[in-house]
């Protein structure tokens, strides 16, 4: 715990140091710059971002994906241990460290999985607008729920392993699609739609947890009411909408991103 605190601690740092507020630059140079709003212009922000339905759609879109997340981190190796019999068969000590291996694999897929939604939401915005990026939403959601349901059903450690990598993938897809949309919900209010929006998670993951601690519920059965749940909450993409001015906007800037020059290389000439 303490090398973790102390990663934790100098990647603050970094990160202070090494990068900025935004693509286009840091706060201070855009405002100097008049691209961007001053402080005052922004007060009431916050208001405004609980008052949009849009925000708390998001706000249990993503209880629905990273709040799962973090719920199947704290239960998937016990559910190994508990649920397969091919645990039973092994002393304790090695039946944990195989089991924790293979529910590490649920977290490795963030390697890629998460951005992966965010550039896939990307593409579909590019393509077909901000709708693109929603309906992208909905389809990660949609299947993270599909995927979940059919991991409870699973009783053979080889089927199961894979059914979970397939859950993993679009519940960290799901994450990044989230996030692909909150910048286009209210650029006056980014940051407070965005920390309603990432709270979503963790209210998520406490929602989540009752379930496993209900004595009459089996593991496999919360684990199916969850991708139930999970399936249900994708039909909430559709409260996102956007207008047409705020669709024309966002074709706009991707047309002016599309044709920003890219810098050439330096090269160092002996």
């Amino acid at each position: 715990m303490f090398v973790a605190g102390m990663m934790c601690a100098l990647t603050g740092v970094a990160y202070f140091f090494l990068t900025q507020d935004a693509p286009d630059g840091n706060f201070s140079d855009l405002r100097a710059k008049g691209q961007m709003a001053d402080k005052k212009s922004v007060k009431g922000s916050f208001l405004a971002a609980c008052n949009d339905r849009r925000v708390w759609a998001l706000f249990v879109i993503y209880g629905a994906c990273f709040g799962i997340e973090l719920t199947i981190n704290n239960v998937a190796a016990l559910y190994f241990l508990d649920y397969f019999d091919y645990f039973k068969e092994m002393n304790t000590a090695k039946a944990i460290s195989t089991a924790g291996m293979i529910a590490g694999l649920f977290g490795l897929m963030n390697i890629f999985a998460r951005t992966l939604g965010g550039a896939f939401g990307d593409r579909f915005g590019a393509k077909w607008g901000l709708s693109g990026r929603v309906k992208w939403l909905f389809a990660t959601l949609f299947c993270e729920g599909l995927a979940l349901m059919l991991f409870s059903q699973m009783n053979v450690l080889t089927l199961a392993i894979p059914t979970l990598i397939l859950f993993s993938l679009f519940v960290q897809m799901s994450e990044g699609a989230t996030f692909s949309v909150v910048p286009f919900i209210n650029k006056r209010a980014l940051g407070s739609v965005s920390g309603i929006v990432g709270a979503g998670g963790n209210a998520g993951a406490v929602a989540a947890g009752f379930l496993f601690k209900a004595e009459t519920i089996s593991w496999p059965t919360a684990l199916f009411i969850l991708g139930a749940l999970v399936t249900c909450c994708s039909f909430l993409t559709f409260v996102v909408n956007f207008s047409e001015a705020a669709e024309t906007e966002a074709r706009e800037d991707t047309a002016a991103a599309d044709t920003q020059p890219v810098p050439e290389l330096a090269t160092a000439t002996g």
